[in-house]
């Protein structure tokens, strides 16, 4: 069986070599019993009408609500089983006072936009995520930006009308960043989408945290 160690480096060489920026970037894949951080959803948008999503009342409801979806999720995920997830980071947090980081408020609107290939993770995120991994003994730190809902495209309710049918639905998206927090690389930068349903229901984001389950925790 090879190491934790080797089974790492394998992981964080081989997604951030070469990626030029009109390129996608791979979902790394993260082995089974690497421990990594999930951290709380930073923000939500509402709808261009103005509902929150999954008919929450503010943004920070929305945001809790995720998060419990997410932890529920990634729960259900036996490849997860030593990841700490947003409810464990606030208690080891609280268990240490004299770092004094919110993990729900993070410097994290730098990185709305895809970093530019190579960059280094700015301050003080970089400080902030290098503590917080380093009380799980975690190289890997998830960071989910924001989480908003995608409407329909006009091509396709164009074509439902033409067609007289009802227009399809959006779906619920997270920006998340997966990072490398020692090498202070970002490994991936992209959108996780949940499947179609109204925006103010709440499987908008019961199916969007059982994808982000899908495509990062380990299988």
């Amino acid at each position: 069986m090879m190491k934790k160690s080797v089974l790492v480096a394998a992981l964080l060489v081989v997604p951030v070599q070469g990626i030029a920026q009109d390129e996608p970037m791979r979902i790394p894949t993260i082995p089974a019993g690497v421990p990594a951080v999930f951290l709380p959803v930073q923000d939500t948008r509402p709808t261009a009408g103005g509902a929150w999503l999954a008919g929450s009342v503010s943004d920070r409801d929305a945001v809790e609500l995720l998060d419990a979806e997410l932890a529920f999720a990634f729960g259900e995920e036996r490849g997860a089983e030593s990841w700490a997830l947003p409810d464990d980071v606030r208690r080891r947090l609280a268990r240490n006072p004299t770092i004094k980081i919110d993990p729900s408020r993070l410097a994290y609107h730098g990185m709305l936009a895809r970093p530019e290939p190579r960059a280094q993770i700015y301050e003080p995120l970089h400080t902030q995520l290098r503590q917080i991994a380093a009380l799980f003994n975690a190289r890997i730190v998830i960071l989910p930006l924001v989480a908003y809902y995608l409407p329909v495209g006009e091509e396709d309710r164009l074509a439902a009308e033409e067609a007289g049918e009802e227009p399809p639905l959006g779906r619920a998206v997270l920006l998340t960043a997966v990072i490398d927090i020692r090498r202070s690389a970002v490994l991936w930068h992209g959108e996780i989408q949940g499947e179609r349903a109204e925006a103010v229901s709440r499987e908008a984001l019961t199916t969007l945290a059982l994808a982000a389950a899908r495509w990062l925790a380990p299988s």
